[in-house]
């Protein structure tokens, strides 16, 4: 990092936490960084080597308690102290949730769950079988709550090296899982294939393609425009493909926080209206959530 580096985000951070800033448009902002990737990742990398004290934790912690914690004006504390508004925000969310354990009585909130599920269930038989089973799990599960998940790039990689590596990750989580539940499955090697791995279920292969989603909590049967440096993204050929059974028998899209799979048939996805592909809402496929069934049955239509 340089002194002209600095003091471009010190002139320039208002308009790089604004929608639409054009590294471009700014004097020597090219010069100096390259790309707005290369500009995230240098405004995460210095931002984390000040996380380093934690004096600069709390003096963060305690301007988001003045403003009460409103999401609203995290950008003004991103401002104040030249960080970019989404690394600020992650931050808050990583650390606001994580710091409540310390609030949370772990063996109250267990037994607060399992009375909550007792009252609940109408048989208290059922439950009585199941509550040992089911505060295993929850004690399990805990740590989890207040992580948000599964970590995720804690070590600062590069946004497009981990963009990449995110998607091989819904890719190995998946086959984890299924590997797990029993199914013969394995990965496809050849990036250009339109598949991203196979299942051989009663000698019957299945392609599947395999997409990661987090936060959004939506997906998209079209591929993402292809982008980047020397890349029209705006050219016919770099234009994401609507995906079809063409490409795929069964297309699983995998919860990158926790790891849930949705196993959704490409029958379903061929009846979608062109207008539909682009953005569906992971509520609307709760028949598809953790359905290992579809497996088999589409292993049975390809075989009639």
């Amino acid at each position: 990092m340089t002194k002209e580096q600095l003091l471009f985000i010190e002139n320039h951070i208002t308009e790089i936490n604004s929608p639409n800033f054009n590294l471009a448009s700014t004097e020597n902002g090219i010069a100096l960084f390259g790309s707005i990737t290369n500009l995230k990742t240098f405004l995460k990398g210095f931002f984390i080597t000040r996380l380093n004290g934690s004096a600069f934790n709390t003096l963060l912690i305690r301007e988001f308690k003045d403003r009460n914690f409103v999401k609203a004006r995290i950008p003004e504390i991103a401002n104040q102290y030249f960080i970019s508004k989404s690394d600020l925000q992650s931050f808050y969310d990583d650390v606001l949730q994580r710091t409540l354990i310390d609030e949370v009585n772990k063996e109250a909130y267990i037994n607060n769950s399992l009375a909550f599920i007792q009252t609940s269930v109408e048989n208290a038989y059922h439950f009585g079988y199941t509550k040992t089973s089911l505060k295993k799990i929850l004690e399990k599960q805990y740590d989890f709550i207040f992580s948000n998940g599964f970590p995720a790039n804690i070590l600062n990689i590069n946004t497009g090296v981990m963009t990449a590596n995110a998607g091989d990750s819904a890719q190995f989580l998946f086959l984890a899982r299924a590997i797990l539940a029993g199914y013969n499955c394995s990965n496809v090697d050849v990036r250009s294939s339109r598949y991203d791995a196979v299942v051989d279920f009663n000698n019957v292969l299945l392609r599947l393609q395999i997409k990661g989603v987090s936060s959004s909590n939506s997906i998209s049967f079209k591929d993402r425009d292809r982008g980047g440096q020397g890349i029209d993204h705006t050219h016919e050929t770099n234009k994401g493909k609507r995906i079809t059974t063409a490409d795929c028998d069964i297309y699983v899209a995998v919860d990158k926080e926790v790891g849930i799979c949705y196993l959704i048939p490409m029958s379903y996805v061929d009846g979608l209206a062109e207008e539909d592909i682009t953005s569906i809402n992971l509520g609307t496929l709760e028949h598809y959530k953790e359905n290992w069934n579809i497996i088999s049955e589409v292993a049975g239509t390809k075989t009639i």
